[in-house]
């Protein structure tokens, strides 16, 4: 008797456990993935290319390092240096790792969004990873 009881017990509270998980994950697919907070280091891996702007850049297909979520896949953002060090315009078409922050609380844009809307990453560090990312520019 004593059994039955932990059991459903036990069964009651795995099941609310479940329901609460299944409920917190289903966010509406067109919110879009969070930002960082702005002015906290995050370091995206993805294809640089040219921007609209001289001295600007863009980051497609960038995923966030360590972020499993896939929500947060591709997306693009406008990418600017943070100094003269940064030399972005060694890497256009390749496949980078940069690391820096972003300006406002914007979140990254998926691919189908305008390039004025995007919002701005100040990267610290930019890092080859290969010589091309199969992008066209």
């Amino acid at each position: 008797m004593q059994r039955t009881f932990v059991t459903v017990i036990g069964a009651t509270l795995m099941s609310a456990a479940f329901l609460s998980a299944q409920n917190k994950s289903t966010a509406p697919a067109s919110s879009g993935p969070a930002a960082p907070p702005a002015g906290k280091a995050v370091t995206y891996i993805g294809c640089l290319g040219p921007g609209s702007d001289a001295d600007s850049y863009t980051l497609s297909n960038g995923e966030e390092k360590g972020n499993k979520d896939k929500a947060a896949a591709h997306v693009t953002f406008k990418v600017v240096g943070s100094s003269d060090k940064v030399k972005l315009e060694d890497h256009v078409t390749q496949a980078v790792e940069i690391t820096g922050t972003f300006s406002d609380s914007t979140p990254p844009a998926g691919e189908s969004e305008s390039a004025k809307s995007l919002p701005t990453f100040k990267a610290t560090s930019v890092k080859w990873q290969a010589d091309y990312c199969g992008l066209p520019f």
